[in-house]
């Protein structure tokens, strides 16, 4: 019988999957079948595939899950994942890696892919490979909890923590959502702090999906922040195996002096020590937004490079630095836009991302 020998699944069908991901020292949230299928269900442009190395059991024993993303206006690409922080490639051999990504390049080459793109973070050492080229820009920030909360918090400094307080002297609580009208005040924030940034709006199905698909599998905790009964900011955690993700924030600006971030932030920390977590993931940021990296910094936050790797040659919109020309040029477009039209043209741009 021939063993090791590589297949292409479906990672949504293939009943192993899951099992494998959890498993896997390198397996995230972002490589579940759940994550998979929001992107699936959410842009039809994109098609998911994974090559895999069986066992002699027939057990998945490597993999890289990838989506084939089809787009008349940025062309065809196979990405490691798609609208995702990072998807380290779930080997522990570089020979395995090396048979995977050469099967990954014939299919580029099948379907007349302009370029492949992997999305590496804590496997590195696996992703060797002179015809990769790899891409350092973004940041990735973590916060180690495995002390519990009282250890973490004797570490914040002094601003952190009269912040916090503050918040709570203005009256600010907690709220966990829990239906799907908190997602759509968290939704709104967000559309309305995306516009004011000038970033483009994820079309709303897709927090839909994220709500319907992780939230019942206990993947996903939303939390907001009210003040007088009025929704003033939220977060988007992801909890998989031992690491909570900050995933998304939305506050509302005009209520940014009453510290809603400071104030998620704590309790969600605090949540996630409860609940025996052992790392709080601030997300990935770039490196031009030093405020942003300051503030993840300041709560006690580690940084680490998130590298992406890029056959043949470093392209497409993730390798742009967003300090350039077409981003702050489009950034200064999207503020002035009305916010219905801005969540139209945000919805038409996502579909041809990723």
């Amino acid at each position: 019988m021939c063993f090791n020998k590589i297949k292409v699944i479906d990672p949504l069908n293939d009943a192993r999957w899951d099992s494998f991901v959890q498993s896997h020292p390198h397996g995230t949230i972002y490589q579940h079948s759940c994550w998979l299928r929001v992107l699936t269900l959410t842009y039809r442009q994109a098609n998911p595939l994974c090559f895999i190395i069986e066992d002699e059991k027939g057990n998945i024993r490597a993999a890289i899950p990838c989506f084939v993303v089809k787009s008349r206006l940025t062309g065809t690409r196979i990405v490691s994942l798609p609208f995702t922080s990072y998807s380290d490639p779930l080997v522990e051999q570089e020979k395995d890696f090396t048979r995977l990504l050469d099967c990954i390049i014939e299919k580029a080459d099948n379907i007349s892919a302009s370029y492949c793109e992997l999305r590496g973070f804590r496997n590195l050492n696996s992703i060797r490979d002179d015809r990769l080229k790899p891409h350092y820009y973004y940041k990735i920030q973590i916060l180690d909890i495995k002390d519990g909360f009282e250890e973490v918090r004797r570490a914040f400094p002094r601003d952190i923590v009269k912040a916090r307080n503050r918040a709570i002297k203005y009256g600010l609580e907690i709220k966990q959502g829990c239906i799907e009208q908190d997602l759509k005040e968290f939704y709104t924030m967000h559309a309305l702090m995306r516009r004011r940034l000038g970033f483009p709006i994820q079309p709303y199905n897709f927090f839909k999906n994220i709500w319907d698909i992780l939230y019942p599998r206990g993947f996903l905790t939303l939390i907001l922040a009210k003040l007088n009964k009025t929704t003033i900011a939220g977060i988007i955690l992801f909890k998989f195996k031992d690491i909570v993700t900050y995933e998304f924030g939305s506050p509302l600006q005009q209520y940014m002096d009453k510290y809603p971030n400071h104030f998620l932030l704590w309790n969600a920390i605090e949540m996630s020590c409860a609940e025996g977590f052992h790392y709080f993931d601030f997300g990935k940021s770039p490196p031009n937004h030093k405020g942003l990296l300051d503030f993840k910094r300041r709560w006690g936050a580690q940084m680490y490079d998130v590298p992406y790797f890029y056959y043949p040659k470093v392209e497409g919109i993730m390798s742009l630095e967003q300090d350039n020309f077409k981003h702050r040029l489009l950034r200064a477009v999207g503020k002035n836009i009305p916010l219905p039209l801005a969540k139209i043209i945000g919805c038409f741009a996502y579909h041809h991302l990723g």
